[in-house]
Order: C-alpha cells, then sequence, then structure tokens
C-alpha cells in the first residue's frame, strides 16, 4: 500500500517507529533494509535529526575511489587474520560500514576460519601410499579389513537444540534426568560388524587388549576363511598394542596414517549413530544405552555396510588424485 502512494523508507520508519512505537527488529521485517541503516536511522532520530533530509551536491560525503576499494582488498588479502573492518576503515579513512560495503560488493564474505588439517609433503606422501595399497587387486583390503575406532557420547549434548515449530508454540525438550558419558568401540567391514561395545572408564593399553580379545571372535565368523585384516588408527593405548595384535592375537594389522580420520570409513558410522541417537531423544543412562545399542545393529546390517565401502573404494581413488589432500568426510 505504501508503495502504490509513493511513500519513501524514510517516512516510513518514521511513522512506524514514532507514532507505532515499533523497534528496529520489527520495523526490519517490514522494510527491506539492511538492520545497521535501520539502527542509523534511529540513531539520528534520536538525536532530533530528519533521516528524510539527504545531503546534495557538495554536501553529500565523496564516493569512494577504485584505488582505495583496491587498497580494501589488498588489506584483506595480505592479512585476513588481522585485517578487521575497523583497522581498515583506520588505515583508508572510511567508516566501517562502507569497508563492509566494499569488501562485501566485491564477493567477500565474514566467515569462520578454515580449520581443516593441513598436511605436510611426508603426510600426504604417507597418505597417497596407504591408499594405493588398499586399492591395490581391486580394492581387497577395503573389502576384507575391519575399520575400527572409538567413540565418546555425552547425553546433554546428544540432544537436538532446534526443531521445526510455531514461532506461538514453542515445543520444549524432553528434560535429561542424568549426566552421563559413555564410551563406545566397535568395528566394521563389508560384511558385517562386531557388537557395539560400550564403557564408562577412558581407554588405555590393557583395557584395549580386552576389547579386542571380546570381539575376535564375531570377526572371525564374519570371514570363516579366516582372511581379514585390522585397522586402527594411532591412539596411544593402540600403537603400544600393534606388536600384542600381530604376535599374540595373530591378526593382520593395517596401520592407518597420522592424522586422516576421512580415510577411517568408521567416522562415517560414528556420526550416522549420534544422529540417530538424538532422534530418539534418551533422557538417562538406561535409554541412551539401549539407543546406541538399537541403532548400532541397524546401522550395521551387511546391506547399509555395502554402500559405505563402495564410497570408501572412492575416496581412496580421489585423494591419490588429489595427491593426499584431505577428503571430506
Amino acid at each position: 500500500m505504501s508503495e502504490k502512494y509513493g511513500i519513501d523508507d524514510r517516512t516510513r520508519f518514521l511513522v512506524l517507529y514514532l507514532d507505532a512505537h515499533w523497534g528496529v527488529n520489527e520495523i526490519l521485517r517490514v522494510l527491506n533494509r539492511e538492520k545497521v541503516t535501520l539502527q542509523k536511522w534511529e540513531e539520528k532520530t534520536k538525536k532530533g535529526l530528519d533521516i528524510r533530509y539527504i545531503k546534495k551536491g557538495k554536501d553529500r560525503k565523496r564516493k569512494i575511489t577504485e584505488e582505495t576499494e583496491n587498497r580494501i582488498i589488498q588489506l584483506v588479502r595480505e592479512n585476513p587474520e588481522a585485517a578487521s573492518s575497523t583497522k581498515i576503515a583506520t588505515q583508508v579513512g572510511l567508516s566501517t560500514t562502507s569497508v563492509w560495503k566494499v569488501l562485501t560488493n566485491n564477493g567477500f564474505r565474514y566467515k569462520t576460519f578454515d580449520n581443516s588439517i593441513i598436511y605436510s609433503p611426508d603426510e600426504k606422501m604417507i597418505r597417497v601410499d596407504f591408499c594405493k595399497k588398499m586399492l591395490a587387486h581391486g580394492g581387497k583390503l577395503i573389502y576384507r579389513t575391519f575399520f575400527s575406532d572409538e567413540m565418546g557420547i555425552v547425553l546433554n549434548k546428544v540432544h537436538k537444540t532446534k526443531a521445526w515449530q510455531i514461532p506461538a508454540e514453542k515445543i520444549k525438550r524432553k528434560r535429561v534426568t542424568e549426566n552421563v558419558k559413555l564410551n563406545v568401540w566397535g568395528a566394521i567391514s563389508s560384511e558385517g560388524a562386531t557388537s557395539l561395545d560400550i564403557y564408562e572408564t577412558g581407554m588405555n593399553g590393557s583395557f584395549y587388549q580386552e576389547v579386542v580379545e571380546r570381539h575376535k571372535t564375531e570377526m572371525e565368523k564374519l570371514f570363516p576363511d579366516g582372511e581379514f585384516y585390522f585397522l586402527q588408527d594411532n591412539h596411544p593405548s593402540h600403537k603400544m598394542n600393534e606388536n600384542w595384535i600381530i604376535g599374540s592375537q595373530k591378526l593382520e594389522l593395517v596401520k592407518m596414517p597420522k592424522r586422516s580420520p576421512d580415510l577411517n570409513i568408521i567416522e562415517n558410522m560414528w556420526s550416522a549413530l549420534k544422529e540417530r541417537v538424538a532422534s530418539d531423544v534418551p533422557t538417562n543412562e538406561r535409554e541412551l544405552r539401549a539407543s546406541l545399542l538399537r541403532n548400532w545393529e541397524i546401522l550395521t546390517n551387511p546391506d547399509r555396510l555395502l554402500p559405505y565401502f563402495e564410497a570408501l573404494h572412492r575416496r581412496y581413488i580421489e585423494c591419490v588424485a588429489n595427491e593426499g589432500e584431505k577428503i571430506p568426510i
């Protein structure tokens, strides 16, 4: 209606702010303007200034030159960590809002840093060699290896913080009645998986031996011909037991390259398990344990597992093609 009668946004703001007593956040839903703009209008209005008055001609601020724009972009590229909008504004003699506009108009976005792993040349080479080894003979090692690992899960961090809901009918989360942290260990293969080991203590060398011994028979049953392999990462309790696994347990050990969770397919399984447990919304230890066991059994059905390993096969090929760079999980 306002557009029909030619009422501009500044006038609409004044009517809503002064007459209707709306706040900036309420007006934001009506006017197609940046929040920072409305905040400036509010500030000027509080000072008794007429925001409908726009400076013209010589009174208007000078247009930002191309040279200044290039200088702003240069400062950001040279040192992105130190180049805050405020610091740049001081250096080039502009407002922080102007600096922000220059950067967004040139495709920049203010986002969190990329915290992904950066590998050294030697680490990349080790990762490539590992993937080539796993891919040899049609990927035999991939499909005959048990990928093992452990994961911790905290009950009051399992629950989702958001859900689809009508604003006027807010949904309350189920209340967690116990503060519980559990740890789980498991191993998966293309033919099936071990049962899920749930424990409360931390993982150390002697306890790790107990866990492996408990589940060795399960692994042997899935590969009755005896030809299978056991993969573990570089957790201290794993490394100290390498000779024990090879000598005492007679397992064919595959060692994961350091800092390479993207090459261990069980990381995907942990993510899927946490998601399903969160959907169950357990409120105590008994419910958490039941959810973990039930969903592990569902997720490790051989029909569900095979696509994981086919995707892992492609991931190793991609790792080799990318010369050892990290592969998204």
